[in-house]
C-alpha cells in the first residue's frame, strides 16, 4: 500500500464546525484495556468530496444506522447538510449511554477525490461505526455499522465503505438543493445547507443508486462501490529499544545514523528506485539533518513512530569510526525500523536497514545487517575532489565541496554498491568484503 498523507484544505464556511472533537465515554469493566487505532481513510471516487468523518469505536448495543430503518437526525443532519457537529453530539450521547468507547471527526477538512485522512482515536470498546457525506448529492453518504475492531496489537483491518442513500430527502441532483460546495459545479453552489422541507423523502435508508443524471450533477459526480477504504490498526504501546550499530568496515567511516520506526506502509528507500531528496543528501554529502527532517515529517504524517540521529548521549553526533560501535534509546509505538548512513569515503554509498520487525517482547533481541547501497544519484568516480572533505578519506583534507555536483548526476536507482573500484584517489583499504558494512543489534528493554 502506498504511504498515506493527510490532505488539509481550507474549510469551507458551510463545513466550519465540522472538525470538533468529541471526547470519550469512561472505561466499562467488561473492556477494561484501552487501546490506541491508527485509521486511515480513503476517498476511492474520482469526482465526490467526503465531510470529515464521524468515526465512532462502541459497545455492540450502538446502532449509528441501520439499512432498512430511518435515519437519525445526525445521520440525517450529514447526509443532506453536512452536518458533522450534529452527528458528533448525538454519538457521544449514544456512547454515553453505553459506557463504553469513544468517538471523533477524523479529518480538519473534506477528503478528496483519491485522498486520504489519517487519525487516531483511542478507546474501550470493540467494534466500530462511521458516516460521512458524499458532499456532492441530496443525502447520499458513505458508512460502515458495527464493524470489528483489531483485537491485537499490530494488527490491521482493512474494509471498503459502501454508499448509501439516507432516504430523507429527494435526490433531485439539483445544485440549489446541495450544500454550497465550489466543487460540485463551476462556480459557487446555490444551495443552503439547510433542510427542505419541500424535499423531505420520509424513507428508510438504502444503497445509493447514484448520479441518474436527472440534475445538474454529471457523470463525474458518479461513482462504484466502495466509495471509500478504510484501514485501522491497532497501534501497539510504546517500546523503549536499546540500538547498538557497529561499523565492520576496516576503512570507511558512517556519518551519525538516521533511523526512524514505522510501520509497513512506509519505506525510506527501495532499490530499483530513486532515492528521496532526504537519502541523497546523507548519501553524496552527509547531509544527516535533511534526511531527519524529511524523517520527522513522515513520522508527523502517519501518525505513528519515531525518528532520530543515532549520536553519544550528550555530545553532538559524530562519525562511527571503522570497527567502532553507537549504543542509544529509542522509544516508539511503531513496529518497523530503518536506518541510512552514509559510508563517507564513497560518492554516494550508504548503509541501510530498510523495514525490519523490531523485537515484539520485554527482553528479545534481534540483529540485522546494515548492508551497503548506492543512491544511485552521483557517478562513482572515486575521486577525493567529489566525496565530502573529510581528512580520513585521504592522506590530508579531502578537496570535495560537500555539494551535490550537477555535472556528476547519474539519475539511477538506489541498488547495491559496486564496492570501491580503484578507478580514482580510493585504495583498497576503503573497500568493504560482501555487502556488509555493519551490524544492528535491537533489544527491547521497556
Amino acid at each position: 500500500m502506498k504511504k498515506t498523507r493527510l490532505i488539509l484544505l481550507g474549510a469551507l464556511s458551510i463545513l466550519a464546525t465540522l472538525a470538533t472533537a468529541v471526547p470519550g465515554a469512561s472505561a466499562n469493566s467488561d473492556y477494561p484495556t484501552e487501546a490506541n487505532y491508527l485509521v486511515t481513510i480513503t476517498n476511492n471516487t474520482d469526482g465526490q468530496y467526503l465531510t470529515p468523518p464521524n468515526f465512532a469505536a462502541h459497545d455492540r448495543s450502538v446502532r449509528i444506522f441501520r439499512r432498512g430503518q430511518a435515519a437519525s437526525p445526525g445521520v440525517q443532519a450529514v447526509a443532506e447538510n453536512g452536518g458533522v457537529g450534529v452527528l458528533a453530539g448525538e454519538l457521544k450521547a449514544n456512547i454515553d449511554d453505553a459506557g463504553l468507547g469513544d468517538s471523533t471527526v477524523g479529518a480538519d477538512a473534506p477528503i478528496r477525490p483519491r485522498q486520504s485522512a489519517t487519525f487516531q482515536i483511542s478507546s474501550d470498546a470493540e467494534r466500530f461505526s462511521l458516516v460521512s457525506m458524499l458532499i456532492c448529492t441530496n443525502d447520499g453518504f458513505a458508512g460502515l455499522s458495527n464493524r470489528q475492531l483489531p483485537k491485537i496489537d499490530g494488527q490491521t483491518r482493512r474494509f471498503g465503505i459502501p454508499s448509501y442513500d439516507a432516504g430523507t430527502e429527494i435526490n433531485t441532483e439539483l445544485k440549489a438543493d446541495i450544500v454550497p460546495a465550489p466543487f460540485c459545479q463551476e462556480g459557487a453552489g446555490t444551495g443552503t445547507g439547510m433542510s427542505n422541507p419541500a424535499l423531505a423523502e420520509n424513507s428508510v435508508i438504502r444503497r445509493h443508486r447514484g448520479i441518474q443524471g436527472v440534475g445538474n450533477l454529471g457523470p463525474n459526480f458518479d461513482w462504484d462501490d466502495p466509495v471509500a477504504f478504510i484501514e485501522i490498526t491497532r497501534v501497539p504501546a510504546v517500546a523503549t529499544y536499546e540500538v547498538t550499530i557497529t561499523n565492520d568496515t576496516s576503512g570507511q567511516y558512517l556519518t551519525p545514523p538516521n533511523w526512524i520506526t514505522h510501520q509497513a506502509n512506509l519505506s525510506v528507500f527501495n532499490s530499483g528506485e530513486a532515492a528521496s531528496p532526504g537519502v541523497q543528501a546523507v548519501a553524496e554529502n552527509g547531509g544527516v539533518p535533511v534526511l531527519a527532517a524529511e524523517l520527522a515529517d513522515a513520522v508527523a504524517a502517519a501518525g505513528i513512530g519515531s525518528s532520530g540521529v543515532a549520536g553519544p548521549v550528550g555530545d553532538e553526533p559524530g562519525p562511527i569510526f571503522p570497527g567502532e560501535s553507537r549504543t542509544f534509546t529509542i522509544q516508539s509505538n511503531a513496529d518497523r525500523l530503518s536506518i541510512v548512513s552514509m559510508l563517507i569515503c564513497t560518492n554516494d554509498g550508504f548503509g541501510g536497514v530498510n523495514g525490519q520487525s523490531l523485537p515484539n517482547t520485554l527482553g528479545n533481541t534481534r540483529r540485522y545487517i546494515l548492508r551497503d547501497y548506492d543512491a544511485g544519484t552521483e557517478i562513482n568516480t572515486e575521486l577525493k575532489a567529489d566525496i565530502v572533505p573529510a581528512p580520513f578519506c585521504q592522506e590530508g583534507a579531502g578537496t570535495g565541496t560537500g555539494m551535490s555536483n550537477p555535472a556528476l548526476a547519474e539519475n539511477g536507482v538506489v541498488g547495491a554498491h559496486p564496492g570501491i573500484e580503484g578507478v580514482g584517489d580510493l585504495g583498497p583499504n576503503f573497500d568493504w568484503p560482501g555487502r556488509k558494512v555493519g551490524t544492528v543489534r535491537v533489544t527491547r528493554v521497556g
